[in-house]
Parts: structure tokens; C-alpha cells; sequence
């Protein structure tokens, strides 16, 4: 903490003062997302790339073990169940963060699928170059699902915003009163047409 927070704030005030020299874009949350986003990506390479004691298994290549060890631990075991949680949990702020920033990320496809990317790359540098940690087919679907959340998380007010009105102020309701409109108008000229 006392180094990741000065050093996204870092991130945040250099994006603030590369904005102010370029004289670009007047939305003031800009360099608060890229201090969040390299917050984000900090704590993240803090947590996976930190060395641990030596692991018995340094590869854990079935599907399910982690889910099973969760399952079958004793009742006052809530490691592995915060273990699940936490790889869950590990990429949501990056996919949450990162569409608002790069454009690219318009889909919760494409968020899951640089989650995979970015868990694949994770787990493969932890069994090559960081010591103690297990690289685990587990952790990949777990930071995958954590992904796909926070993608469905960072398209969601553009769902909801894109949804139509069901008002007489919305647009949907506009709609209908043109409708009823017309249809006034269609049996007033057809009552015209009759008393000639």
C-alpha cells in the first residue's frame, strides 16, 4: 500500500499534467482512471508475481482440483474457498477499468478473452521465474470468469442506457403518441370524407 498508491497516484498526476501540456479532452476523470487502472494492474502484479515459500506441486494441471479441495475442506477451512474468491476476484477492477480507457475492449468477448490471455501469461511466468508459486488451470478459468464479470460490469450502463422507454417522456412513448396521432388524424379526415 505504501508503495502501489503513490505510485498510481504518480500514474493519475502525469496523465493530469500530459492532458493539461496537450490541451486535450476536457473530461476530468481521465487521470483519475489511469491512477485506478495502474492501481489496478499494480495490485495485480504485486499479488501473482510475489515469491512464496516452496510449493509441493509447482503445477496443478486438472481441471476442478481447487473447486474439489473447496468442497471437501473442514468446516473451519475457508483457505481454499478465499483462494477461489480471490482469483475470481482478480481481474474484475482491470476489466471494469480498462474499457473506460481503451477502446478496443467494446465487448464482454473480447474483456474475457484478454482475461484469459492475461491469466495464461500470469500463470506461465509464475512457473517459470517466481519461486513457490503454483501455476494452476484453476486460476486461468477462475480469472477468466473474474473477467467476463467485470466485462459484463463495465457494458452494463450502456445496456441499461440503451434499453427503450416506456413513458409518455421516453422515446418509446413518443413513438406511441405519434401513432395515436396519426390514427386521430386518419378517422377524423375518413369522418370528413362521410358527411360530404
Amino acid at each position: 500500500m505504501t508503495v502501489l498508491l503513490p505510485l498510481s497516484l504518480a500514474v493519475g498526476m502525469g496523465s493530469a499534467v500530459a492532458r493539461a501540456v496537450a490541451r486535450s479532452g476536457p473530461d476530468p476523470r481521465e487521470p483519475l482512471l489511469d491512477g485506478a487502472l495502474a492501481y489496478s494492474a499494480l495490485c495485480v502484479g504485486y499479488l501473482v508475481f510475489l515469491p512464496q515459500p516452496p510449493a509441493a506441486e509447482p503445477v496443478r494441471p486438472s481441471l476442478g482440483k481447487d473447486v474439489s479441495m473447496a468442497l471437501t475442506a473442514g468446516p473451519g477451512d475457508v483457505l481454499p474457498w478465499v483462494q477461489l474468491a480471490g482469483n475470481v476476484l482478480l481481474l474484475v477492477p482491470l476489466a471494469v477499468l480498462a474499457p473506460q480507457r481503451l477502446p478496443w475492449f467494446d465487448s464482454v468477448v473480447k474483456i474475457a478473452f484478454a482475461g484469459l490471455l492475461l491469466s495464461v501469461s500470469i500463470e506461465l511466468i509464475q512457473f517459470l521465474a517466481v519461486p513457490g508459486r503454483v501455476a494452476a488451470t484453476d486460476d486461468v478459468v477462475c480469472n477468466t470468469i473474474g473477467a467476463a464479470v467485470g466485462g459484463i460490469l463495465a457494458r452494463l450502463p450502456h445496456w441499461v442506457g440503451s434499453r427503450p422507454q416506456h413513458s409518455a417522456s421516453g422515446r418509446a412513448g413518443q413513438t406511441v403518441w405519434v401513432l395515436i396521432a396519426k390514427v386521430e388524424q386518419e378517422r377524423g379526415v375518413l369522418s370528413q370524407q362521410r358527411s360530404r
